[in-house]
């Protein structure tokens, strides 16, 4: 069974316990991170995924390699170019954004994934991040098929404030398969604690080779495949890459692919 399959059978009978962002908000947070790791663990197994993709721009290029197993946008590019279903012709099979549900709808009805961007801002007022989670949850509630939540910091993240939201959306929403860790917008590090947090995948350009973070590039999120399963190891998980599919294929200690792992 793939981590999606077993995803959606635990999201099918009811498994794990919905719970209101509300009634999250003032709890211990080793208390949370042990629940949320154990809804984790219920959903998908001790498993945490990355893949390397590909971006539609808004230009009409590509950035990433061109064989990668997954192909996004970006939903606020989609005006430049021409609408979602310009960009599900130019083979466009991720949507990822948090703004129109009507996008992300058609998205799915048209055979693509929805990865909802949960945007928030560290010292924010709680009900109004309570509400943008109440928000997701009417969605789906509504027939919204999503894929997985991206928690979006807007702004600079702040550690134990990200942590707690990242295992809040894994309790509060346990009919979304996936919670996503932004490696580019929280950093390495607090993705890979995010992962202790609930999170099972690693959202962030995988290359095959990366040049030292100094300088000019000292910013640069993108990873290889063996740092991202150094990341991945390094929180406990066994890292598994996701492949055209949906296919996941676990990676061994030195980053070589071990096992393929097939729905």
């Amino acid at each position: 069974m793939s981590i999606d399959s077993a995803a959606a059978e635990t999201a099918a009978t009811g498994r794990g316990r919905d719970q209101t962002p509300g009634s999250l908000a003032d709890e211990d947070l080793h208390g949370l991170a042990r629940r949320a790791t154990a809804a984790r663990r219920e959903a998908l197994g001790n498993n945490a995924t990355f893949v390397r993709a590909r971006q539609l721009l808004a230009t009409g290029a590509w950035r990433g390699p061109r064989d990668a197993a997954e192909s996004y946008v970006e939903e606020d590019d989609l005006p430049a170019l021409g609408g979602w279903s310009a960009a599900r012709a130019l083979g466009v099979d991720l949507l990822v954004g948090g703004r129109d549900a009507a996008l992300h709808a058609a998205a799915v009805a048209d055979g693509a994934r929805s990865l909802w961007r949960l945007y928030f801002r560290s010292g924010e007022d709680r009900a109004a991040r309570d509400a943008r989670i109440e928000a997701v949850r009417a969605l789906v509630a509504g027939g919204l098929s999503i894929w997985g939540v991206l928690p979006t910091p807007e702004g600079e993240a702040e550690g134990l404030d990200t942590l707690h939201l990242i295992a809040t959306c894994r309790l509060a929403l346990p009919t979304v398969a996936h919670v996503v860790a932004d490696v580019p917008a929280l950093g390495p590090r607090l993705a890979q604690m995010a992962l202790g947090f609930g999170a099972d995948e690693l959202f962030g350009p995988i290359v095959s080779e990366r040049a030292l973070r100094l300088g000019d590039n000292a910013r640069n999120p993108a990873m290889t495949r063996k740092e991202a399963a150094i990341l991945i190891r390094g929180a406990g998980l066994a890292p598994c890459e996701r492949l055209s599919g949906l296919r996941i294929e676990a990676q061994e200690a030195q980053g070589e692919p071990q096992e393929e792992i097939r729905p």
